[in-house]
């Protein structure tokens, strides 16, 4: 078993949800500090801080809440930072609904106050005049100087658009980058000509070069995961112009040609549809600038008799993890199905969705949440990522939907994979707690 540690931030919080795959960022930390959100157990907004030194948390209830339907699992809270001014940035409460978002005073990351406080808050705002609403699966993203991102989509799940925008930490304002990163158009002959859709990425990330690097799945309706199909990559320089896998230019935002289902290049693996591959899951980069995805998906595709969202327990064992990757010379490999000695273990659903790292040593760690803890899987680059060995990231007394997406910057300052968890505390009741792992050990 890894060499694990757990703080209980709540040992009584919200059942339903939270923490998704969707969560970029969960947590975030600067300097001394690591912040996060979650739901209390009567569904309140509630900012948290844990100092890094000693473990001390310290908790405030924001004067937010669940709205419209507190059972939605879409209605995640994502946190982001601005080092610049120093503030934080906050998101939450969204399945096709307008934007709640609020940031911090200035200077309130870089000259920590004693205690937080709800008025260290400036009120829920628009994020822009002018941006596109109805909001759901927000992110905040940085790149290699500081730069604060987020991205959301506008619409609804098989015909949605992905919004991006970037902070200016001088002026302490927004400005809308595009409102249309990937078009909904064109004809996809394998889902019954559908010609609506709409990408489900994975993380989006910044590479230390300033490079942008996206992963997704294309879904042709809300009704089924079974419409996802395929591994699509692209990558940016300025967020604007779009190349495909090798090189070339296939979106130009700023004249409003967005990255389309028929732009070339950008498929980088065949995944049929009816494979249930899933969405949402969990991207990297390696110690090379390289992407990695994480996912799962059937070796095989199985179509049921009548299109159901989920399938039946009786096709469970078809499903297996799966590890993407590219070369240095722009080649994809796959890595799966992955052995996984867990299988049998029963699962919430038919599957978790995954997260995925790059350890100190370049190696790839994928891990996920099952009925008796958290599990993992690492390989290493020597061995070209086909040398799976399998361990307990945690104990039993976990239990998730999904493997919560970790502090960034804490795994690449100091080696610990940290992220949120819900461990059995109280019988009865759901807590809310972070997990650190140290992967050097």
């Amino acid at each position: 078993m890894a060499d694990y540690k757990t703080l209980v931030i709540d040992d009584g919080v919200w059942p339903h949800f939270n923490r998704a795959s969707f969560d970029q960022d969960k947590l975030v930390s600067l300097g001394d500090f690591q912040y996060g959100l979650y739901w209390s157990a009567d569904a309140a907004l509630v900012l948290f801080r844990r100092d890094l030194r000693d473990d001390s948390i310290q908790k405030v209830s924001l004067p937010y809440g669940l709205t419209i339907n507190p059972r939605d699992g879409h209605r995640n809270t994502v946190v982001g930072l601005s080092p610049e001014d120093g503030r934080l940035h906050l998101s939450w409460d969204h399945h096709n609904n307008d934007l709640r978002y609020t940031k911090s005073r200035a200077g309130f990351l870089t000259s920590p106050p004693g205690e937080i406080n709800p008025d260290d808050f400036e009120p829920a705002q628009p994020l822009t005049q002018g941006a596109p609403q109805k909001v759901t699966y927000p992110r905040f993203f940085n790149d290699q100087n500081e730069n604060l991102y987020f991205i959301y989509r506008t619409g609804m799940s098989g015909s949605g658009d992905s919004v991006l925008s970037r902070y200016d930490a001088e002026k302490g304002i927004w400005s809308v980058i595009a409102t249309c990163l990937f078009s909904k158009e064109g004809t996809y002959g394998p889902w019954d000509a559908s010609d609506s859709r709409n990408a489900y990425l994975h993380d989006v990330l910044f590479d230390n070069s300033g490079r942008l690097h996206i992963t997704w799945v294309f879904r042709e309706t809300w009704e089924s995961p079974a419409s996802n199909h395929d591994l699509y990559y692209a990558w940016s320089d300025d967020g604007v112009v779009w190349n495909n896998n090798e090189g070339i230019p296939i979106a130009d935002l700023s004249a409003g040609d967005a990255i389309a289902l028929d732009s070339p290049g950008v498929v980088v693996r065949d995944i049929p549809v009816y494979a249930w591959l899933m969405n949402q899951c969990g991207m990297t980069l390696d110690h090379g600038n390289q992407p990695h995805v994480a996912t799962y998906h059937m070796e095989d595709a199985w179509k049921p008799e009548k299109l159901v969202h989920n399938p039946p327990e009786s096709v469970f064992d078809r499903f297996f993890p799966y590890h993407y990757w590219r070369d240095k010379s722009g080649v994809w490999h796959t890595s799966g199905p992955i052995a996984d000695p867990d299988r049998d273990v029963k699962r919430w659903g038919y599957q978790t969705r995954p997260n995925i790292v790059v350890d100190g040593g370049g190696n790839v760690v994928l891990y996920y949440a099952t009925n008796i803890g958290y599990r993992a899987h690492r390989a290493s680059s020597d061995g070209e990522y086909a040398d799976w060995s399998h361990f307990a990231l945690t104990g039993e007394e976990f239990g998730s939907t999904d493997a919560g997406k970790h502090d960034r910057r804490l795994l690449k300052e100091r080696g610990i994979l940290s992220f949120t968890g819900a461990p059995l505390v109280v019988e009865g009741q759901t807590a809310f707690a972070i997990v650190d792992v140290d992967l050097d050990v």
